[in-house]
């Protein structure tokens, strides 16, 4: 006699060897007349979004916080420079404090 075990097993896995059935055959495969070249399908999403499977890799709103910290990058880098020429007519030498790039 089998143990427990081995026929709850037997119960959910396919059979083995001998005792499978034979795969039914497969039918006949007619080859379909030659496809007409598919028209040139333009792409709605913006050039930074990736899809796979029609889903994006990226999700926009991630996409739309990289441009805004881009932004927000771009005005205090501008604001650092309009601060040193402005101390520059002063005489004075100005360095970027490290800590203000985390604000």
């Amino acid at each position: 006699m089998r143990s427990l075990l081995a026929a709850i097993l037997a119960l959910f896995l396919p059979a083995r060897g001998a005792h499978r059935a034979a795969a039914p055959p497969l039918p006949p495969i007619s080859c379909p007349p030659a496809p007409e070249p598919a028209p040139v399908i333009t792409c709605p999403h913006p050039a930074d979004v990736i899809t796979a499977d029609g889903m994006p890799l990226v999700r926009p709103y991630v996409v739309e916080w990289e441009r805004e910290r881009d932004e927000r990058d771009r005005r205090r880098l501008q604001r650092e420079r309009r601060r040193a020429a402005v101390l520059a007519t002063l005489g004075q030498d100005y360095v970027p404090v490290p800590w203000e790039a985390a604000v």
